[in-house]
């Protein structure tokens, strides 16, 4: 209980944090699926190994010859893929301002090979109509499961289960709070699928361990307690070996995958990781009896 509530204010500290004292003013840094905006990806012609350079001072010289300074002022820049690939990530830009822009930075960082420009636009009513979506999927599904829990279970088994569903969302969502402010990760889309999934396998961990523990009742003649920590002990090696079994694949996803999975690979595996936590000792602990 102690651990938990250091990770839940941890996690609300980081929300509040990133409300309040960044500049997106949003309790996560939200990416261009849902703020809209060009996303540009170009690769350099190097022959062998591209020189280094540093995206602030690649900034500082587009300021200089560029002449939309505002543009320039939201601008994001990464160099990837041992400086070879560009990424450039701007506000809303007509055709003509993004192509003056990958000129520019062509006298830069150039010679740029432009048959491998990929260029991505979200304009501001998509991005806000996506999140929009994201979010009422996620509530309208928060409220099929919780319907389900309540049907299936009594109140008190019900409310126990919802607490600790919202124990691992709002544990992902602080923590990825917290990345947003130090190393200035965005999520999109992707996160919000994240979440879902991570809804419905916390859900069916403690499902699993309850059902387990209503059934030792009926037919256990010991102690509350005594049959509550053998329902666990019994459903412990089964919880354990599915959440290590789903984090073997996502784990070979954030070291060997692309980088456009690694942040949705990694928010699913801190997901398992304290969904089953929560429901091999948080949610149990809680039915527990003094």
């Amino acid at each position: 209980m102690g651990f938990s509530t250091v990770l839940i204010l941890f996690s609300l500290l980081g929300i509040l944090y990133s409300t309040f004292n960044t500049s997106y003013k949003k309790p996560i840094n939200l990416g261009m699926d849902f703020v809209g905006g060009n996303e540009t990806r170009i690769e350099r012609a190097c022959e062998e190994e591209c020189s280094k350079f540093s995206p602030d001072t690649v900034l500082e010289n587009l300021r200089g010859i560029s002449k939309n300074k505002k543009v320039l002022n939201n601008i994001k820049l990464q160099f990837q893929n041992k400086n070879k690939l560009i990424s450039i990530r701007t506000p809303y830009l007509s055709i003509e301002e993004s192509n003056n822009l990958i000129s520019n930075l062509d006298s830069i960082v150039g010679p740029l090979n432009y048959k491998t420009k990929n260029s991505r636009l979200i304009g501001p009513k998509l991005g806000k109509r996506l999140l929009f979506n994201c979010v009422t999927s996620l509530l309208v599904s928060l409220f099929a499961i919780s319907l389900y829990i309540t049907i299936r279970f009594d109140k008190k088994y019900a409310l126990f289960a919802l607490l600790t569903l919202f124990h691992d969302l709002l544990i992902v969502f602080g923590i990825f709070s917290w990345l947003g402010i130090i190393f200035s990760v965005e999520v999109n889309s992707l996160f919000a699928v994240s979440l879902l999934t991570i809804a419905g396998y916390s859900v069916n961990d403690t499902v699993v361990i309850f059902d387990r523990i209503r059934e030792n009742l009926k037919s256990n003649k010991e102690g509350y307690n005594e049959t509550v920590q053998l329902s666990v002990n019994e459903s412990f090696r089964r919880t354990t070996f599915t959440s290590i079994t789903t984090l073997i694949p996502l784990l070979s996803i954030i070291l060997f995958g692309s980088y456009s999975l690694f942040w949705f690979s990694l928010a699913l595996s801190l997901g398992i990781i304290v969904g089953s936590y929560s429901s091999i000792l948080l949610a149990p602990s809680l039915l527990l009896k003094d």
